[in-house]
């Protein structure tokens, strides 16, 4: 032995130990001998092998190697469904999904295999990508519900940005996947084959192009066109983890990257949209006008949602009494989202574009995917109309969501991020409060007014209520006490205090522009239900959470909203059976505070009176029903269709988009 392979030993076997020590103290669960057997096999290996190693010299290089190659796809196909979790067992799914799940793990394998030659290479370079996604997407699920679709890869900054802010627990069956990598690791660094350099270039060169069309040729084969589809392999768009219980993770990550391509909607032409230009024009700013022009005020609170919507929830005083009070001058309601626990930005879009998600894959942002120049949105309108401020607050880090990028091409012409407040701004469990948010909205508002005296706009996403709600949190009051025992679970009583603080805030908001002269409306509404475990939704809905559907589903999907103005504007409240969703609010603030709309706002007004609620989940047409969005029986099939045309042309077809009737007239 080399005095360098000693080195190399000893420094493996020390990263090796500190791993293992750490990696135990993180589990809470033993459940399970199988795992617990499995994993210590592992750990054996990875510790033993650097010992045994120079004796295993070349035992794989001839017949044995293939065995492995066929076995190793099963072994990372059943570990990382054990750390995903999701309750998805081999034994008792279907043959097809069975062979789809490890054809998919074997071309990942041979691909390696195919360019490298390399058993070591092929076998570390699968085993570690296997584990880290079972191990990450075990955490995606637990923070937010909702597993990762292809569509994710592309918000994996914003990911980071909160990362920090959990904490990391895990079972037997995720620390067995990491003591498998530990054992990849072990086998890469100290495993010698005897002729793998020896290989004969030419021979290298063949197997490598036969693996590339083996590769591109099942990369479109699964990505560009419906082969999974249609061999009955779908995706839950509602609920992707019930697709992750049913085809298991791999298969359903790979169906999802088909979901990707946006397909034109059926009958796609722009005559549809010049035509009802004819019927819907939009206002023009130029115009002799009787419209009003309020300041406009929009937050989207994170998380504000109302538990007591939901099922019954008994607490010892009010969670929201400011909000429930508002009657005068006010509409409030329920706002059905697209979203649950998470991906936030995708109700900011659908408020600010009027778009629907309904007509995007499951798991997809459009800020992180799709929006990559100027699109017209209510910010582009604002300055069309002559508004000062156009500006975007958000007291977090500025690439979420990539919304650095994104918001200069809706208009926006400043982003006030967490990075320009005062270090001593008072935060509750580390995040700029809401108070503290509002009144950075004050203090836009009089800045802008000091300068010009033309109408103020400002679009607001909060930080304060963001998850885990689990734990100790700083700085945040315990007023609100759950009277139900069976409803008490970690998390549930810090949320409501977070929604109460939330409603205290709004409350010193509304006073202020109360009190001013110019007239103001605030445009007030939640992105999510909050991310709290499934047991709690359990217990309060009194079923499991993941078992409703149609109608009863919706129930998951509604926040509150609110808008307010400071002069005479019509009253309404928006319950269950008059429910509006996110992307009609927009209009319908437009509208009842008298102010100018575009084509598009009018169209959504008279849509709104067939389908009052639609999202990513479906539909619920004016009959109370509800309607999977491509649901042909549906009486409201041929107005969907048109919707689909408008929000397609204007998110996707920019070299055809009608921009007039997105925006105002000039």
């Amino acid at each position: 032995m080399t005095k360098n392979n000693r080195v190399l030993k000893i420094i493996y076997l020390v990263i090796a130990a500190v791993v293992t020590v750490f990696g135990l103290s993180l589990v809470t669960d033993y459940t399970g001998k199988r795992y617990i057997v499995l994993t210590a096999c592992f750990l054996l290996f990875a510790f033993a092998f650097p010992f045994i190693c120079d004796k295993m010299r070349g035992i794989l290089d001839k017949w044995p190697r293939y065995v492995v190659l066929l076995i190793y796809p099963f072994i990372c196909y059943y570990l990382t469904e054990c750390a995903l979790d999701t309750t998805y067992s081999i034994i008792g799914s279907k043959l097809k999904v069975i062979v789809g799940n490890y054809g998919l793990y074997a071309l990942l394998l041979w691909s390696i295999y195919a360019f490298t030659l390399s058993l070591r290479w092929s076998l570390f370079i699968s085993g570690v990508l296997s584990g880290m996604f079972g191990v990450v997407n075990y955490y995606v699920i637990k923070f937010r519900q909702i597993p990762i679709l292809a569509g994710d890869i592309a918000t994996t900054g914003t990911a980071l940005n909160v990362a920090s802010d959990y904490e990391y627990s895990y079972t037997i069956k995720q620390f067995m996947m990491i003591a498998f990598i530990l054992a990849c690791f072990s086998f890469f660094l100290f495993y010698r084959s005897g002729n793998e350099k020896r290989r004969d270039p030419r021979f290298r060169l063949i197997i490598a192009g036969l693996g590339a069309v083996v590769v591109i040729s099942s990369a479109y084969t699964l990505a560009g066109t419906d082969f999974l589809k249609n061999h009955g392999i779908t995706i839950n768009t509602f609920m992707p983890i019930k697709s992750y219980r049913n085809n298991g993770g791999l298969l359903t990550f790979t169906r999802s990257i088909r979901t990707m391509v946006i397909d034109k909607p059926k009958g796609y032409s722009i005559n549809t949209i010049t035509e009802l230009q004819e019927k819907y024009p939009s206002d023009k700013v130029s115009a002799d006008t009787d419209a009003k022009r309020p300041n406009v005020i929009v937050i989207m609170d994170e998380a504000f949602a109302d538990l007591q919507d939901v099922g019954v929830l008994h607490t010892d005083k009010e969670v929201m009494p400011f909000y429930d009070s508002l009657t005068e001058n006010t509409i409030k309601g329920r706002s059905y989202v697209s979203v649950f626990g998470g991906q936030t930005a995708n109700t900011e879009y659908e408020f600010l574009s009027n778009d629907s998600k309904a007509f995007l894959p499951a798991g997809t942002t459009p800020y992180q995917l799709y929006i990559k120049s100027f699109i017209p949105t209510l910010t582009q309108n604002m300055i069309l109309d002559n508004y000062s401020g156009i500006l975007a607050l958000h007291p977090y880090k500025a690439s979420g969501y990539n919304r650095q990028n994104v918001y200069p091409y809706m208009g926006f012409s400043d982003f006030i991020t967490v990075a320009d407040f005062a270090e001593d701004t008072h935060t509750i469990g580390g995040h700029v409060d809401d108070k503290e948010d509002f009144a950075r909205i004050i203090e836009e508002y009089e800045k802008a007014k000091s300068e010009n005296s033309e109408p103020f706009y400002i679009f607001n996403v909060t930080m304060q209520n963001h998850s885990p709600y689990v734990g100790e949190w700083e700085n945040l009051p315990d007023e609100i006490d759950i009277l139900d025992d069976n409803l008490k679970q970690d998390g549930v009583e810090n949320y409501l205090n977070l929604i109460h603080e939330s409603d205290d805030a709004l409350k010193g908001l509304v006073e202020y522009f109360g009190k001013t002269d110019d007239p103001t409306v605030i445009v007030y509404f939640g992105d999510h239900e909050p991310g709290l475990s499934d047991e709690f939704y359990n217990e309060l809905l009194g079923t499991e959470k993941n078992s409703l559907k149609g109608l009863e589903q919706m129930n998951l999907y509604h926040t509150r909203f609110l808008i307010w103005a400071n002069y005479d504007i019509p009253e309404e409240n928006y319950v269950f059976e008059d429910g509006i969703s996110i992307n009609y609010l927009q209009s319908v603030m437009l509208e009842a505070c008298g102010m100018k709309m575009s084509g598009y706002n009018k169209y959504l007004l008279d849509l709104m009176k067939d389908v009052p609620i639609i999202n990513a989940n479906g539909y619920v047409g004016a009959d109370g029903k509800f309607y999977e969005v491509d649901d042909k029986t549906s009486p409201y099939f041929n107005e969907i269709n048109v919707y689909n045309t408008l929000c397609y042309n204007h998110l996707f077809d920019k070299k055809n988009r009608v921009d007039s009737f997105f925006e105002y007239g000039e």
